[in-house]
């Protein structure tokens, strides 16, 4: 009797500890600027972190947490789908379909790609279940089945990248989990309101290549000046813009394209990153996303990228330490090779 005495009372107290949902239900427009947080009472590594927009190319904006791009407090919900209202874009999902997990990316843009749709929704916050807050509950997107999950893995410099989930889905990419989340609603103000973005140089070590070593393409002739950082002064040859794992097509394995080496910093330049494969004893080397450095000796040959100036296109993120030059783009590698000592250190020319 003691026990459930005790067990019944416990019950009263839990209960009398949780917050209050009100019975009237949200609008699925929110008009007062807000940012997002997002938990995950199980993964400290991506609890309680905001939601920062990234810059990329064409306008569009990647989404990650973490100590990557620019914290955003003016974000809005219009039927159902997150607005940055300053920048003309909304939250949408596509591209970069993985074949490992299945999952796709969350991004910000102005064109017409479905539109991810949630619902406002009252519920407890987990830290302080006395609280209420406001959850963007995950409906669908636009002419796909209802139902998934947003959810986040890492990308670089200890930031994760928003993904969706979908239903019914049970795969994981062992190397790098999509970690599902809740997105919650914090009224602008709820938060620093100064930038945090990182340009601390971070490196990392992975696996080496087992792909077989390509044959790069001849070169005789010249090229159109700013297509490409021209390194040969330093003795590498720029070879073209590389596809990495989520570009090739039909897809052929998963994992980076030079996969041996690389480093992340918010002053990366080509020159910096020839210097960090060569000093570290590597043949190739390759610049993406404005601030990455990937280095191998060798590279798949489904990887080779083309030889046309129309494939340079993709490789148009401008570097974050040299705004005249680009340095790689979303997926796609600004891809060098060092020059063999006695032969003409000579770029591939793009026709």
């Amino acid at each position: 009797m003691k026990s459930k005495a005790a067990l019944l009372l416990a019950s009263v107290a839990l209960a009398a500890a949780q917050c209050i949902i009100p019975e009237t239900p949200l609008s699925d427009t929110i008009s007062a600027p807000f940012r997002l947080q997002v938990q995950n009472v199980s993964r400290s590594e991506v609890h309680n972190q905001y939601m920062n927009l990234f810059l990329a190319g064409g306008g569009d904006r990647h989404l990650f947490i973490g100590p990557v791009g620019e914290p955003t407090f003016d974000l809005t919900l219009v039927d159902g789908a997150i607005n940055w209202v300053a920048g003309g874009i909304r939250a949408v999902i596509g591209g970069e379909f993985s074949e490992v997990d299945h999952t796709t990316k969350l991004f910000m843009t102005g064109r017409g790609d479905p539109r991810a749709i949630f619902e406002p929704t009252y519920a407890c916050n987990p830290d302080s279940p006395t609280e209420t807050q406001v959850e963007l509950r995950f409906i669908t997107w636009q002419n796909q089945p209802a139902g998934g999950w947003i959810c986040v893995r890492h990308a670089f410099d200890g930031s994760h990248e928003f993904r969706y989930y979908p239903p019914g889905n049970d795969l994981i990419d062992v190397s790098r989990e999509c970690i599902k989340v809740t997105l919650v609603v914090r009224p602008s103000g709820s938060g620093p309101t100064t930038s945090t973005t990182a340009s601390t140089p971070a490196s990392s070590a992975s696996t080496s290549t087992t792909s077989t070593t390509s044959t790069a393409p001849t070169s005789t002739g010249t090229n159109p000046p700013g297509l490409f950082a021209d390194m040969t002064s330093l003795g590498f040859r720029f070879l073209g813009c590389a596809p990495e794992e989520r570009r090739t097509v039909p897809f052929d394995f998963p994992g980076r394209t030079l996969p041996s080496l690389s480093q992340s910093s918010g002053t990366m330049t080509n020159a910096a990153c020839m210097s960090f494969c060569s000093n570290a004893g590597y043949k190739y080397a390759g610049t993406e996303w404005s601030r990455e450095c990937w280095c191998a000796n060798s590279y798949a040959a489904t990887r080779q990228p083309a030889t046309t100036v129309a494939s340079l296109a993709n490789c148009n993120f401008v570097c974050s330490g040299a705004a005249g030059e680009y340095c790689g783009g979303d997926a796609w590698l600004s891809l060098y090779e060092k020059c063999e000592v006695g032969v003409p250190c000579e770029n591939v020319v793009f026709v």
